[in-house]
């Protein structure tokens, strides 16, 4: 590859490959470029649960920035995760001075996938001096909406364009979803179609994109044309996923109620119709055959509106029917074993109380962690003391300072007045039973249907993508 162009990729390194500057190797190498890698942060993190971060000292990416710059002819950077602004803009700044005409990207991560929020309150405004010295960065619509004040992303759109061009990513939003459009300065955008709507939300989607358009300007593409191309490459790439990353971008879980069996499933029904992803079926006092003919019937339903499903407690139930996971409470089966005996493709989630207790249960291996009680409920026997907004938030930020980062439900008790709260700790989303088993039917305007999107729309507010 001695006559092909040189690239470096400025990013965290994903041991299961799927992100980071291993994605963005990959990339390269497929692309034909040469590619060259200083990492930021080494990660402990599947393509589905983060559990830890460690940054790298800025002077040791300083000096893994300089020998290869001084030792090769980097023709354009991908600049993916970093610690904070301050390294950021040593980062450009070095960069710039080393060769004034190299051409930056920059893919602003601002959540993992997996909920950790890495610069949850930058601005457009924070970054005077640095986006000057960008070429291109690339948000995706959540990013966008993030880094804009009040929510305003017209004006945080013109603010970013007339410092550099901009690629926003449209994966993530309802109007015109998979429409990227361009942002040049002093040019009309330029919008580009997608061919299907794919599962924007696969781990590593966002590196591939930032470091195929990298690659196609080193290898002499104008912007637009690199674009366009780098679109299409990870249009291939999200075609070819081996399936849908299992908790990526859901929000709600519907845990099941009824005073019978059928009123479960009839529950469960509503709120698959109603646009409810993620299910929770949780039957008590029931013998285990009745559970798992319940649990055939739930998993149906599930498959015919595209729902995930957990069982509660039973792991070999959620095994014989095929469900998508279990999920265990404090006195069932360790969640070890229940790993053994469903294998890696289940979700296995997990009851906890304390922070202790996440410390714990990352881990042995599980997928979220259901969080609670948030205040007094009557749907669970032996309620383990409540903790109100206070302890979530104090629970959350504990864990970012113990760099512990695993998907986060609230539960118990939560009403639709406390999303909004809640939101805000750093929390995925929210478990609940009574608030969508007691509202009206899903064709009713002003019932179910309405609920679930209030409630999704407030966890999706945040922005949430893939690590890279």
């Amino acid at each position: 590859m001695m006559g092909n162009p040189y690239i470096l990729t400025i990013a965290g390194h994903d041991p299961c490959g799927g992100a980071g500057i291993t994605a963005d190797l990959k990339t390269m190498e497929d692309l034909g470029v040469h590619g060259l890698s200083a990492c930021t942060a080494l990660t402990v993190q599947s393509d589905t649960v983060l559990k830890k971060c460690e940054w790298t000292d800025a002077g040791l990416i300083v000096e893994q920035i300089e020998i290869l710059m001084e030792s090769y002819p980097v023709q354009a950077v991908k600049i993916g995760i970093i610690e904070d602004l301050e390294v950021l803009n040593t980062i450009v700044h070095l960069l710039k001075a080393k060769d004034p005409g190299i051409r930056i990207i920059w893919d602003p991560v601002l959540r993992s996938g997996s909920g950790y929020d890495f610069h949850n309150r930058i601005k457009v405004r924070d970054l005077h001096g640095i986006l000057e010295h960008c070429d291109l960065v690339t948000p995706n619509y959540n990013e966008i909406r993030a880094l804009s004040e009040n929510g305003n992303t017209e004006k945080a759109i013109r603010e970013i364009t007339s410092r550099c061009h901009l690629f926003l990513k449209g994966g993530h939003r309802n109007d015109r979803k998979g429409m990227d459009i361009l942002y040049r300065k002093g040019m009309p955008p330029v919008e580009f179609s997608p061919k299907d709507i794919l599962n924007t939300d696969r781990h590593g989607s966002g590196c591939v994109l930032s470091s195929a358009i990298a690659a196609y300007l080193a290898l002499g593409n104008s912007l637009e044309d690199s674009c366009e191309q780098a679109k299409e490459y990870t249009y291939r790439f999200l075609n070819n996923a081996p399936g849908r990353d299992r908790l990526k971008g859901i929000t709600l879980q519907y845990i099941s109620q009824g005073t019978t069996i059928d009123e479960h499933l009839k529950n469960i029904r509503n709120i698959c119709v109603a646009g409810g992803d993620w299910i929770q079926l949780r039957i008590k006092d029931h013998p285990e055959k009745e559970v798992f003919e319940a649990a055939r019937e739930a998993v149906k339903l599930c498959r015919a509106y595209g729902a995930k499903l957990i069982i509660d407690d039973h792991v070999s139930v959620a095994k014989a029917v095929g469900a998508d996971g279990v999920h265990l409470g404090k006195n069932d089966l360790p969640a070890g074993e229940a790993r053994k005996i469903l294998g890696p493709g289940f979700i296995i989630g997990a009851t906890a109380n304390t922070t202790e207790d996440i410390e714990h249960l990352a881990g042995t291996g599980i997928d979220y962690i259901g969080l609670g009680p948030y205040r007094f409920t009557h749907t669970k026997k032996n309620l383990s003391p409540v903790l109100g907004l206070a302890g979530y938030s104090r629970i959350m930020e504990q864990l970012r300072q113990k760099k512990i980062y695993i998907p986060v439900v609230a539960i118990g008790g939560i009403g639709l007045k406390d999303m909004g709260p809640l939101s805000e700790t750093g929390l995925q989303g929210v478990a609940v039973s009574s608030l969508l088993s007691d509202a009206k039917e899903p064709s009713t305007h002003s019932g179910l249907r309405e609920t679930i999107a209030r409630i999704q729309q407030y966890f999706n507010q945040t922005p949430e993508v893939a690590s890279r």
